[in-house]
């Protein structure tokens, strides 16, 4: 297993120098109040911080030995011990500081959106989680991942937990704005779409073909996951989806170059 420091002990230039130092506690303070990190980071020319939760406070009740509810999140935000750090890093600092974040559910980033230059969100990165890291952090590949769920900004925009109904819940019925919606991601490589095609009408029970252009407009190759979205008219007595995702497919481009995605519409892909 690579571990995402010796991902990026690996990735970074052998004409570099890389330093390590433990700065924070999982979920509660330092017992031992100095700061040995900060004032390092001032002088660094970039400043990796990872930060996050992990099976300790999230999970199975088993695994879960630091969650005093079980491995259930009754709390939204990152530790609190954790934000206090990354303030520590960022004051008086001028330099990059760049945030990986790990963790298996939605969580409230918009402070460290305020304090970090970059932001990686890297899940339970797995058995080459570190070399992966290293890969995107460095340049050597263009993230393209896709976000599965949808990361709200708080968790008053979720309906109440006792409230089985679809209303607010998902991409597909949630009518405010999100931190991070569902399908986002972003990438060093920039992408265009035009030339959007589909019939003005469908025959009953007919396929309709779509099809799109996607340009890579940017300055480095780049895959970008093409989503196809339908939405859908209320209905009188009836709810359906706001929007919601039929289709997608991965499309891997160089600078300036383009492509034509298709997609078929059977009429199962209503609701």
């Amino acid at each position: 297993m690579k571990t995402i420091l010796e991902g990026l002990v690996a990735g970074v230039s052998p004409a570099s120098q890389m330093q390590y130092r433990p700065g924070a506690l999982l979920d509660r303070p330092n017992q031992n109040g100095v700061d040995w990190v900060s004032g390092t980071a001032r002088t660094s020319d970039a400043t990796f911080v990872v930060l996050g939760i992990n099976g300790l406070l999230e999970g199975e009740e088993g695994e879960s030995i630091a969650s005093p509810s079980f491995g259930d999140r009754l709390d939204y935000n990152l530790p609190q011990n954790q934000l206090d750090f990354l303030r520590g890093l960022r004051k008086n600092n001028t330099q990059p500081l760049v945030a990986i974040i790990t963790g298996g559910s939605p969580m409230n980033l918009a402070e460290v959106h305020e304090l970090a230059d970059a932001v990686v969100l890297a899940w339970y990165p797995g058995e080459e989680g570190g070399n992966a890291i290293a890969d995107v952090v460095f340049g050597k590949v263009s993230p393209s991942g896709k976000l599965p769920i949808t990361f709200p900004k708080s968790l008053d925009q979720l309906p109440a937990y006792e409230s089985y109904g679809m209303l607010g819940r998902t991409y597909r019925y949630m009518t405010q704005e999100p931190m991070y919606p569902f399908g986002y991601g972003l990438s060093y490589a920039k992408f265009e779409y035009s030339g959007l095609k589909l019939p003005k009408r469908a025959a009953k029970n007919k396929p309709v073909e779509v099809e799109a252009t996607v340009r890579n407009t940017g300055k480095m190759a780049g895959e970008e996951v093409v989503q196809l979205y339908l939405t859908h008219t209320p209905r009188q007595g009836q709810q359906v989806p706001r929007y919601a995702l039929k289709n997608f497919r991965r499309v891997q481009l160089q600078p300036g170059a383009s492509t034509t995605v298709r997609f078929t519409l059977t009429p199962s892909s209503w609701p």
